[in-house]
């Protein structure tokens, strides 16, 4: 888990400097050089989408996901007790639904590509929907394993 674990950390770091060259580039070129290089909006968008994904895996597997508990905070701690196994297990179901339909979905469009970039595949952004949900699916699974142990927060993470 922890080679899994960089090596997502690894390539969302690097798809964020890949993004800001690519911004800074598009910027430089459009309004200084005065030229315009239509396939770094598009590759930036990809990379973004790629960003937000594996992000909201990140966010997954830290257990930082956003959450609305109201309903949890007033019925109190014996019925949050209750629900908490219902909704990790209903989570985890759409989890698995949304990995199942991206495939057919990656699928569908891979023969299609960008616009300005014929060599790069439309497939790769709904791709980014599969890896993450693939990702949510082994970081939900991951605490079912003997010996693994989610870091706490705060605590450095090997």
């Amino acid at each position: 888990m922890r080679l899994l674990n960089r090596s997502v950390d690894a390539a969302a770091a690097g798809l964020f400097a890949a993004a800001l060259v690519l911004v800074n580039v598009q910027i430089l070129c459009r309004f200084v050089l005065a030229i315009g290089v239509p396939w770094t909006e598009e590759v930036s968008r990809l990379i973004f989408i790629w960003l937000a994904y594996l992000g909201a895996a990140i966010g997954a597997r830290e257990g930082t996901l956003i959450v609305i508990d109201t309903l949890p905070m007033l019925l109190g701690p014996r019925v949050q007790r209750v629900l908490e196994p219902f909704v990790r297990v209903l989570s985890f179901a759409i989890v698995a639904f949304l990995f199942a339909a991206s495939i057919p979905l990656v699928r569908s469009v891979w023969p299609t590509t960008l616009a300005t970039v014929d060599w790069i595949s439309n497939g790769w952004a709904y791709l980014a929907f599969t890896a993450s949900f693939g990702l949510m699916i082994l970081y939900s699974l991951a605490p079912l394993i003997p010996g693994f142990r989610r870091p706490r927060s705060g605590e450095a993470r090997a």
